[in-house]
Order: C-alpha cells, then sequence, then structure tokens
C-alpha cells in the first residue's frame, strides 16, 4: 500500500465524516474480533491437576497453573517443582480429517522454594511458567439455505455510496465491476446534482440475488502466556503473590464464503488467509488468607491488570465468480492493518478448605468488563513528515461498550483422595457471555479506521460457556502424573453478513425497493470441543 494511500485512508477516516462503515468480523478489529482475541475466561488451560479442578484452585493454590489466576498460591509451595504438560482437543466435524484432533503443548514451568529460616516469613518462591491462554483451534461450517434473496453483495454495494479507495472487501468489488450505477432522479425524472453539478448516483449488486450461501472456518494458533512470580508466606495464615506476565499471540484463520444464485448456480466464491501476531504485558497480585488458626479454611483475591497487545493483521483475500458469471478470478489483494488492543481488567474472589487429608474444594468466582476493552492505533511517520495514528479508536471502543457486557465466571473444584498416592478430581466452569441481549449490527456510521481494512462481512454472536471436567493423579514421593478430560460446550448466533442496509427507511432501500425489510435468519454453530491433558511432574 502506498503512503499517499494510507494518508488517504487516515483524512477519510478522521477528517471527511464516512459514508462507510459496517461490523464486518474475523478479518476486522471490531468488537467482535477483539473479544475472541482476549477472551480467556471461558476456558481452562494449565496442567492436568488444574483442569482436573476445573481451574478451581484460586483459595486452594500449591499447583504451578495458578500462577495466572491467584499469583498467591505459588505461596504454598514448600519443596520445588517442576511440570510439563501436553495434550490434544479435537471437535465434531463432518470432515473425518478433522475428528483426528491436533495435539497441544499447554505448559512447562518451574518453582524454586526457598526457606529462609525465619518464623515470620519461612518462605520466599520464585517461578516461571509458560503456559497456553487461549487455544485458536477451531473449524466450523454454516450453511444458510435461506437467504430470501439477499446476497453479501447487496451490502457491499450499500456501502459503495461514494468511491472510497480503501484496502478491503468493498474496494476489491467495486475495483473489479461487481456493482452496477444508476443516476439519481427527482420526482418529475430530472438527474439530482451535487454541488459541484455533477450527477448524483447510487450502486446496486449487479450480481443478483442468492438462494444459499455456505461458509468454513478453520482457525489454528493461541495466546502463549510467560508469567514471572514472586510470592511469599507470612506467619502460614497469609500468602502474598505477584505475577508480570508476557502474553505471545499467534491467530491464524482461513475462511471460505461462497453463494448460488437463485438457479442454485455456483455465484462466487470468496477465500480469507488472516494472520494476528504480537506481543502484549500484564500484571497479576493476589492474597489468600487463612483467617482461622486452627481451621484449613481460606479465602484469596486477586486483580489482573488489561494486557497491553501490540498486534498486527496481514489478510490475504480474492474472489472467483462461477462459471455463468465470466469464471472471473480477482488478483490477491492484502490488507494489513497495525494496533493496540487492551483487554479489560479482571478481579478474583476464591473460597476453598481441606477435609482432613481425604477432600479439598474450592470455589472461584471473576469479573471481567469486556465492555471496556479499547482498540487504538500505533504512531506511523510517513517520508512527507506527516504523521498518524497513536490515537484511539473512539467510534470503535463506543461500538465494544454498546454491543459487550461484563462476563461473571464460577468455578468448582472438588479433589478426593483414594488413597495417599492416588486422587480423583471433578470440575465445573460457568462463563457468561460477553455479549449484550440485544446488540446493534447497524453500524454505518461508525467512524472507525479499522473498517478500511475489513475482508470479511461475517459475525458471530457467542453464548454462555459451560465447562465439566474430570482428573485422576497418582504421586510417589517426588514424581506425579496427572490426567485430565475436559468437554467446553458452547453455542454462537453466526451471521454471514450484515443485513440492516434493508431497512426500509434507508436510502439504499428507497433506490433498490425490492431489497425492504428483508433479513436472514442466523445459523446455529455448535462449538463444542474436547482435550486430554496430561502432566509429568516431579517435586523436591
Amino acid at each position: 500500500m502506498t503512503t499517499n494511500k494510507i494518508t488517504h485512508n487516515i483524512m477519510k477516516r478522521y477528517i471527511i465524516l464516512p459514508a462507510l462503515a459496517v461490523a464486518l468480523t474475523t478479518q476486522a478489529q471490531d468488537s467482535y474480533m477483539n473479544e475472541r482475541l482476549t477472551n480467556n475466561s471461558g476456558d481452562v488451560i494449565g496442567t492436568a491437576r488444574y483442569v482436573g479442578m476445573g481451574g478451581a484452585l484460586g483459595a486452594l493454590g500449591a499447583d504451578i497453573s495458578v500462577i495466572s489466576w491467584n499469583p498467591a498460591g505459588i505461596g504454598l509451595y514448600r519443596k520445588n517443582d517442576i511440570a510439563l504438560t501436553f495434550g490434544g482437543t479435537w471437535g465434531k466435524s463432518f470432515i473425518e480429517e478433522e475428528n483426528r484432533g491436533k495435539g497441544t503443548f499447554d505448559q512447562a514451568g518451574f518453582v524454586y522454594s526457598a526457606r529462609t529460616g525465619s518464623q515470620f516469613c519461612p518462605y520466599i518462591n520464585f517461578a516461571f511458567n509458560y503456559q497456553k491462554k487461549i487455544n485458536f483451534n477451531h473449524n466450523f461450517y454454516a450453511d444458510n439455505n435461506n437467504l430470501n434473496e439477499l446476497s453479501q453483495m447487496d451490502q457491499l454495494a450499500e456501502l459503495t455510496d461514494w468511491d472510497s479507495g480503501t484496502e478491503n472487501l468493498e474496494g476489491m468489488a467495486w475495483d473489479n465491476g461487481f456493482f452496477g450505477e444508476n443516476i439519481l432522479r427527482d420526482e418529475y425524472g430530472k438527474p439530482l446534482k451535487d454541488a459541484e453539478g455533477n450527477d448524483l448516483k447510487y450502486r446496486y449488486n449487479d450480481l443478483g440475488s442468492s438462494s444459499r450461501n455456505y461458509y468454513t472456518w478453520h482457525s489454528e494458533g493461541s495466546v502463549q502466556s510467560f508469567d514471572f512470580n514472586l510470592s511469599t508466606n507470612i506467619s502460614d495464615r497469609a500468602f502474598l503473590g505477584l505475577t508480570f506476565g508476557v502474553d505471545n499471540m499467534r491467530y491464524r484463520g482461513w475462511n471460505f464464503y461462497g453463494e448460488d444464485d437463485m438457479d442454485g448456480n455456483a455465484k462466487y466464491d470468496l477465500n480469507n488467509d488472516v494472520n494476528i501476531s504480537g506481543s502484549g504485558i500484564n500484571i497479576k497480585f493476589g492474597t489468600i488468607i487463612r483467617p482461622f488458626a486452627d481451621s484449613p479454611f481460606r479465602f484469596g483475591i486477586a486483580v489482573e491488570t488489561p494486557t497491553w497487545y501490540r498486534l498486527r493483521n496481514s489478510t490475504l483475500f480474492d474472489m472467483k465468480l462461477g462459471p455463468d458469471y465470466g469464471n472471473f478470478q480477482t488478483k490477491q489483494w492484502e490488507s494489513y492493518l497495525k494496533f493496540n488492543l487492551r483487554s479489560p481488567w479482571k478481579v478474583r474472589a476464591s473460597i476453598g478448605s481441606t477435609i482432613g487429608t481425604h477432600f479439598a474444594w474450592d470455589v472461584d468466582y471473576e469479573y471481567a468488563a469486556y465492555g471496556n476493552a479499547s482498540t487504538g492505533y500505533p504512531k506511523e511517520e510517513y517520508y512527507d513528515g506527516s504523521t498518524s495514528g497513536n490515537i484511539k479508536d473512539i467510534a470503535m471502543n463506543q461500538l465494544t461498550r454498546d454491543n459487550l457486557r461484563g462476563t461473571h465466571t464460577l468455578r468448582v473444584g472438588l479433589e478426593a483422595n483414594a488413597t495417599k498416592n492416588l486422587a480423583f478430581r471433578l470440575g465445573y466452569n460457568l462463563s457468561t457471555s460477553a455479549y449484550n441481549e440485544h446488540i446493534s449490527f447497524d453500524q454505518y456510521n461508525i467512524n472507525s479506521l479499522a473498517m478500511d481494512y475489513a475482508t470479511s462481512t461475517s459475525y458471530m454472536r457467542m453464548g454462555a460457556t459451560n465447562i465439566l471436567t474430570l482428573g485422576a493423579g497418582y504421586r510417589t514421593k517426588n514424581f506425579y502424573v496427572d490426567l485430565a478430560y475436559k468437554i467446553r460446550n458452547q453455542f454462537a448466533d453466526f451471521y454471514a453478513f450484515d443485513t440492516s442496509f434493508a431497512n426500509g427507511n434507508s436510502q439504499f432501500v428507497l433506490d433498490n425497493p425490492l431489497l425492504a425489510d428483508k433479513t436472514i435468519d442466523p445459523v446455529d454453530v455448535n462449538l463444542t470441543r474436547h482435550a486430554l491433558t496430561c502432566t509429568l511432574g516431579f517435586k523436591f
């Protein structure tokens, strides 16, 4: 992309009031994609003991994976610990090859526990842990056999009321002539003029109506967290911990979108290959208190700051028309955008206890205000001395506040020691949806630079997440091995494109009256995933 074109795009968005905007998800950095990149509340990844307990160790502690949930949990260690975790994930697909699953490397870390000789502060512990925070490995399919004669191209045509010159899907469709054009006329048939005396024109979808669409999404990658911890023990009654985290994000997604015309013939296919990468930092601090000297009951409180990410999105996309539409293949376009992303604050509370030497239980709660996530752009300087960026995306952040809300996550875990060496575990998670019940997709006036780089029109409203875990562990004097099984259940409403352009009061519908008030129903998507986890560890 040339510097002049970048500068032109910046000026359009921040000097001229825009006539182009919509929630173009999956390849646009809007509130939907940003929630997907930062929401780790609805999953449990870590050591097999941590997973088997449903992640509910915020008050019990003494597991290396609690370093990312309540750092004070590392303060309960009285021995050194080394742990390594691996496993696999899989879902249900109608393509047999995708049911084979994918191997994962979830965790590797150590704890060094230093005895001080002081009764007031008997231990100071240091820990490092690599752990997956979010797993992006997923596949789903969303075919809609009733488009009510609407088309993705209708939405894109509505967005081309002026020649935007953007590096997005609408720009590619415009440059390749997929839209027709008519002159606007008054009630007497006289052409309407703009201030410079030129004929006013409107665009329409030149490819016509569609009967069905089909959508395939494959993604891989993860958010990997590298946590450095310092924790201590105060008289065996209070435990304090601080974790400094460095996140590494690698996301790659492929999606294929196609439409058939009203006769069932392939109209066009759209392919996207998106890469998002970058890094971020955060700080977590917490405490665990044992309020009664003669009781093992304890409670914990922890706070996690936002993660401040610096990311880049690079997407390759192209479109191919069907045989009845010229069998034309567009050249491959690239959309590239640097952006900053700030996740929300997270607050956690925990209670837990042991019952003799045979049982342990823990209940954790987390609140994360995803509506407060923020998007912006780093400062860019061009050869002519002009600059852009280093600004917050005010319009996108307002959209995020309108569409997203705080999530409430409940974690419950139980552990039973059948013998001195053998333990069994059970866990459950419930994480509420980050989306408001009523969200607006009519975003035509959103003044966001990100929309100039959007390459897909799909969006998906994620539902609540339920997780059930089972686990077992075997310990000798020093060595231990843990196993866990996890089923993560979540459903979503998927839309291939937004139909608010068909509102009967819009200018586009006045120019294209056959589209008035038509909508498409969402496709129900099952995002259920299974995982097996194994941890090998050594305490000394």
